[in-house]
């Protein structure tokens, strides 16, 4: 029989990380060795505080109003499961795209495992082909959203 799991904070993890465009805040809700095992194309999987660090400032400075919008949380045992929508202008380049300065609004759909409170792991799948139509001009981004 698996044992409860207290629910992790996921609305308070993405406010105060990613809406706040605060990186030093993930060592609040990540274990110091968590492993990414995949991410936005075009990026290696890591591990450790330092390597979620980088990747956020990365996101922040291409995406410098990148607001994260929870629509769907599922937790069960030890793993939870995300759908966000993420909504920003891109200023520099970001997932090997040159710099546009236009609008995306994109899903994210994540897996983590939570250990004693803290994400051990993430498995994230951002729908890049819908961030490469929007920036680079192929549809608008209401075109991905139905």
């Amino acid at each position: 029989m698996a044992t409860s799991v207290p629910p992790f904070p996921y609305a308070r993890y993405n406010q105060d990380v990613w809406n706040a465009h605060n990186p030093d805040a993930l060592a609040q809700y990540f274990a110091p060795d968590a492993k990414v095992h995949s991410m936005t194309p075009g990026s290696v999987a890591g591990a450790g505080l330092d390597y979620l660090k980088t990747r956020a400032r990365s996101l922040f400075n291409a995406l410098p109003d990148v607001k994260f919008v929870v629509e769907d949380v599922v937790q069960q045992d030890d793993r939870l499961a995300a759908r966000v929508t993420l909504e920003g202008t891109q200023r520099s380049e970001f997932a090997g795209i040159p710099a546009t300065g236009k609008r995306m609004k994109v899903y994210d759909f994540a897996m983590y495992r939570v250990v004693n409170g803290k994400i051990t792991d993430v498995w994230s799948l951002i729908d890049i082909q819908a961030m490469r139509d929007q920036l680079q001009g192929a549809s608008s981004p209401s075109a991905h959203f139905r």
